[in-house]
């Protein structure tokens, strides 16, 4: 299985990572966006669906604003 992530951000501005698992024979076969040598997040979602084994799910990102942002979330914690 090849996992694939991409960063996004959610409407409260915190960054994530959606990631996708999918069977490495579908991603090398399946076609890339040009210039990145990645499928796209349609393809990713799409081939995670249609696998029995395939997944997707979200994981914290944790960049330095993310960083930042949480301490100053627990500085102001009463």
């Amino acid at each position: 299985m090849d996992w694939i992530r991409f960063h996004k951000t959610d409407e409260s501005g915190h960054h994530y990572f959606q990631i996708y698992s999918v069977p490495q024979q579908w991603n090398a076969a399946a076609p890339k966006v040009p210039g990145t040598g990645r499928i796209s997040e349609a393809a990713a979602r799409t081939l995670a669906s249609a696998s029995p084994a395939g997944r997707q799910w979200r994981t914290p990102c944790y960049c330095t604003d993310c960083a930042i942002a949480a301490k100053s979330v627990e500085g102001a914690a009463p």
